[in-house]
C-alpha cells in the first residue's frame, strides 16, 4: 500500500477528556402557514382537468361502441396485485391474468402483504415489470392505483417516505402539501401506477376516531380543505389521478369501517359546515375521483343498513346532483366489514353501481361481483345507460392519462424518476417542520450534544413489529455516548416481560410510543402492559422525555409526562425528525392541528424552540499551551520513527484542538499530514514500527 493513501487517527492517552463534537444542521425554513409561491399558482386559481383532444374523445366513443356487455362490466372492477417477483406458473400470477382475460377488469390496486414479521411492501422494479405485463395482456389499457397517502413508500420499499397528513399540517406550510402530491405522482407514474388514492379529506373532529386520526389534516374544515386542494393540485399537475376520500366524511366516527359500519350522527347543516367542506374544495379543484366511505349517515340516508357506498341518496343525489361532481366515484375497499357484514359480494357490487359508483375497488370475490353485475345488466336492474356512463368516465380518465397512446413504462429509466435523494431530502424537511412540542415543564429541551450522556430508549410499539424504533435508535446512538434499548410490541416481546435498567446506568430516558393507525385494530391506544411499564419509568425520578410517534391524543393517557414531543407518525422520517428536534438541530415550531380536550391543548398550540447548533469552539491559546506536553510526546515518537505522522483531536469544556504532525509515510517526499488525515485501524501495522531506541 502506498504511504500517501494511508490515513491515520492517533489517539494519545492524555488526562484530558476527549469529546465528540456534533454540529447541528442548518435551520430549516419557516413553518409559518403560507400559500404556495405565485409561480405554482394561487389557490384561488382552479386547476382545470386535462381536456381530451378530438382524437382522444374519438377513441373513448369508438371504444365504448365496440365493447361487449361483459367488457363494460369488467371495466368497473379493480382487483389487487402485489408488486413482487411472481412466477408465471404461480397461483397469484394466474389469478391476475384471469382477472385481465376473463373478467376484463378496468385496472388493479397495488397492495402490501401481511407476514409473521409484519407488512411486506411491493418493490419498484417488479411492480413496473408486472404492470407492463398486465398492460400488454389487456385488450384495453389498465388503470392502476395505490394507496399513497404518505407517498409511494407507503406501499413500495424504495419510494420517497413522507410524514402523515397531520404532521404536514402541523408544519403549517401549504406548499408542502403540493410538493408531497407532486413527488408522489411523479414516482407513481415512473413505475406504471396512475391513480393516487389520496388525499384524505376527512375532518378529524372525533378524538376517539380509531381509523382516521393522523391521516387527517386536522379538525378545522377550512384548513383541511386548503391542504387537500394543494395535494390534489400537486398530483394532477404532475400526471396522476388524485382521490379525495372518504365521502361524505369519516372524521367523526368512533368505529373502524374495516370492522363494521360506523355512524355519522350529524344533521345536514353540520355536514355542510364541516364534513363536506374539504370535498367541495376538492371538487372546485376538479379532483379526478372521490372515494366513498362505508358509513351510515342518517341525515342523508334513512336506511341504517345502507352505507354511503351503496346509497343512491348520497352518491347520486348529494355527490353528483347537489355538489356537481363529474369525475370518477370509486368505492373504498369492498372487502371491508362495513360492507361484508351486511351484504354478499355480488349483491354489494350491484348495489354500489346502482347507487352511483363507477369503480368497485377490491371486491372480495371478483368472479361473484362480475356474475352478479352480468345478471343485473341483463335483468335491467342496472340500465345500459347507467353502465355506459361509468365506462365512459373510466375510459376518459385513461385517455386523460394518455394510456390510449402509451400504456407501458420504460423500466430502464426508473432509477432516474424514482427514489431521488433530493426528493427524500425535501420529504425529511417537511417532516422536520411538523414536530410539535406539547409539554416541557422543566425546560429540558434541547438536550446538550456537547456533554457526555447515556440514554435508555424504551421503544414501545402498539402493533406487531419485530424491531421497534430501529430508525430512532440509530439516530440516538449517533448522538449519545451510549444507548441501552428496551423494546416491546404486541407479538414478539410483551412489555410485562421486560425489566427496567437500573436508574444509575443512564442519564436520560427516551420513552418512544409508536401507535399507528391500523385497519381492523379498532383503537389508537397504548397496550395496557406497555402503559404500566411507562408508569414505572416516570417514577424513577430520572429525566424522562416522551416522544409520541402517532396519535397526539396519547398525551391524555400520561399526565405525569413533563416533556412530550409529538411527531404524528411512526415512519423513518418521523423518527429522524424527532432525534433532530431533541438535540436542537432543527427549530421546533409545529402547531397542533387538533384539540386534545383531556389536557386542554387547543388546536394551534405548540411550544416553540429555536435551533441550537451547540458547536464546539476552537481551543484558546491557554488551552493549547496546556497541551504542549502531549504534542511533545507525539513529536518525539515521530522523530524516533514509531510512526510517520499523526493527528490529535482533544475536546475539553466546549472547545476543541485539532493538530497534525509528520507525514503520511517514511518516504522523505511523502505528503505532510493534515488535520483531517486518518488511517483506518487495519493500516496501522503497515506504518507503526518499534522506536529506533528499542531496536538494539
Amino acid at each position: 500500500m502506498e504511504g500517501r493513501r494511508v490515513r491515520c487517527l492517533l489517539l494519545i492517552p492524555v488526562s484530558i477528556v476527549l469529546l465528540m463534537a456534533y454540529t447541528a444542521r442548518s435551520q430549516s425554513r419557516s413553518t409559518s402557514e403560507k400559500k404556495p409561491a405565485a409561480s405554482e399558482g394561487a389557490m384561488a386559481a382552479k386547476s382545470q382537468p386535462k381536456k381530451l383532444s378530438p382524437a382522444a374523445n374519438a377513441w373513448v366513443e369508438t371504444t365504448l361502441r365496440k365493447m361487449t356487455a361483459d367488457e363494460k362490466i369488467g371495466q368497473l372492477l379493480f382487483t389487487t396485485y402485489h408488486g413482487s417477483l411472481t412466477a408465471t406458473d404461480a397461483p397469484a400470477y394466474q389469478q391476475i391474468m384471469h382477472d385481465v382475460t376473463d373478467l376484463h377488469v378496468g385496472g388493479f390496486i397495488n397492495v402490501t402483504h401481511g407476514s409473521p414479521l409484519g407488512v411486506v411492501k411491493s418493490q419498484a422494479y417488479p411492480s413496473a415489470v408486472l404492470n407492463n405485463q398486465l398492460q400488454a395482456k389487456s385488450k384495453l389499457p389498465l388503470l392502476i392505483g395505490a394507496d399513497f397517502e404518505r407517498g409511494t413508500a407507503m406501499r413500495l420499499d424504495e419510494g420517497t417516505s413522507f410524514p402523515t397528513a397531520m404532521a404536514l399540517a402541523a408544519g403549517g406550510n401549504l406548499k408542502d402539501s403540493y410538493t408531497m402530491g407532486k413527488i408522489t405522482a411523479l414516482e407513481a407514474r415512473a413505475v406504471g401506477i396512475h391513480w393516487i388514492y389520496a388525499p384524505d379529506a376527512d375532518v378529524n373532529s372525533n378524538p376517539g376516531n380509531p381509523i382516521i386520526n393522523t391521516r387527517s389534516f386536522g379538525e378545522d374544515p377550512q384548513r383541511v380543505a386548503k391542504f387537500v386542494s394543494e395535494f390534489v393540485r400537486g398530483v394532477q399537475e404532475n400526471g396522476g389521478l388524485a382521490t379525495a376520500k372518504h365521502f361524505p366524511g369519516h372524521g367523526d366516527t368512533a368505529a373502524d369501517s374495516h370492522i363494521d359500519l360506523p355512524v355519522i350522527r350529524a344533521d345536514r347543516a353540520r355536514l355542510d359546515n364541516l364534513e363536506l367542506v374539504p370535498f367541495r374544495a376538492a371538487i372546485s379543484m376538479q379532483v379526478d375521483s372521490i372515494m366513498t366511505g362505508h358509513l351510515n349517515v342518517p341525515a342523508l340516508e334513512p336506511d341504517s343498513n345502507t352505507p354511503a357506498t351503496l346509497s343512491h341518496n348520497i352518491l347520486t343525489d348529494v355527490l353528483r346532483k347537489q355538489l356537481g361532481f363529474q369525475g370518477l366515484v370509486v368505492t373504498d375497499a369492498m372487502d371491508m366489514g362495513g360492507i361484508t357484514v351486511r351484504y354478499a359480494p355480488g349483491e354489494a357490487a350491484v348495489r354500489a353501481v346502482v347507487a352511483g359508483a363507477d369503480c368497485l375497488l377490491m371486491p372480495p370475490v371478483p368472479d361473484a361481483a362480475f356474475e352478479a353485475l352480468q345478471a343485473a345488466v341483463k335483468s335491467g336492474r342496472i340500465p345500459k345507460e347507467r353502465l355506459d356512463a361509468s365506462v365512459r368516465r373510466i375510459l376518459q380518465a385513461k385517455a386523460r392519462l394518455g394510456l390510449n397512446a402509451n400504456r407501458l413504462v420504460d423500466v430502464n429509466t426508473i432509477n432516474k424518476k424514482f427514489g431521488s435523494a433530493s426528493w427524500q431530502k425535501e420529504a425529511q424537511e417537511i417532516s422536520d417542520r411538523g414536530v410539535t412540542l406539547l409539554r416541557d415543564t422543566p425546560h429540558r429541551l434541547p438536550l446538550d450534544a456537547t456533554k457526555p450522556s447515556r440514554a435508555l430508549l424504551l421503544a414501545f410499539y402498539a402493533d406487531p413489529e419485530p424491531y421497534p424504533g430501529e430508525d430512532l435508535e440509530r439516530e440516538l446512538r449517533a448522538r449519545f455516548d451510549s444507548v441501552t434499548t428496551l423494546r416491546a410490541d404486541t407479538r414478539f416481546v410483551n412489555a410485562s416481560a421486560l425489566k427496567l435498567t437500573p436508574p444509575e446506568s443512564y442519564d436520560v430516558a427516551i420513552l418512544a410510543l409508536f401507535v399507528r393507525v391500523s385497519d381492523r385494530k379498532g383503537n389508537v391506544d397504548v397496550p395496557a402492559e406497555q402503559a404500566a411499564l411507562a408508569e414505572q419509568i416516570y417514577k424513577t425520578g430520572k429525566l424522562v422525555i416522551t416522544v409520541g410517534f402517532g396519535s397526539p391524543y396519547l398525551i391524555e393517557r400520561f399526565p405525569q409526562a413533563e416533556t412530550w414531543l409529538a411527531a404524528f407518525g411512526i415512519s423513518d422520517v418521523a423518527q429522524i425528525s424527532a432525534a433532530r428536534a431533541l438535540f436542537g438541530e432543527i427549530p421546533v415550531r409545529g402547531k397542533l392541528p387538533v384539540t386534545i380536550p383531556g389536557v386542554n391543548l387547543k388546536a394551534g398550540f405548540g411550544i416553540e424552540l429555536p435551533a441550537n447548533p451547540m458547536t464546539l469552539q476552537p481551543m484558546d491559546a491557554r488551552g493549547e499551551a496546556q497541551l504542549h506536553p502531549a504534542y511533545e510526546v507525539i513529536e518525539r515518537a515521530i522523530a524516533d520513527e514509531a510512526f510517520p505522522g499523526a493527528t490529535l483531536a482533544v475536546g475539553y469544556r466546549g472547545k476543541v484542538s485539532l493538530r497534525a504532525f509528520g507525514k503520511l509515510s517514511y518516504d522523505p517526499n511523502a505528503a505532510t499530514t493534515v488535520p483531517n488525515t486518518m488511517y483506518d485501524i487495519a493500516s496501522l501495522t503497515k506504518v507503526v514500527r518499534r522506536p529506533r531506541s528499542w531496536r538494539n
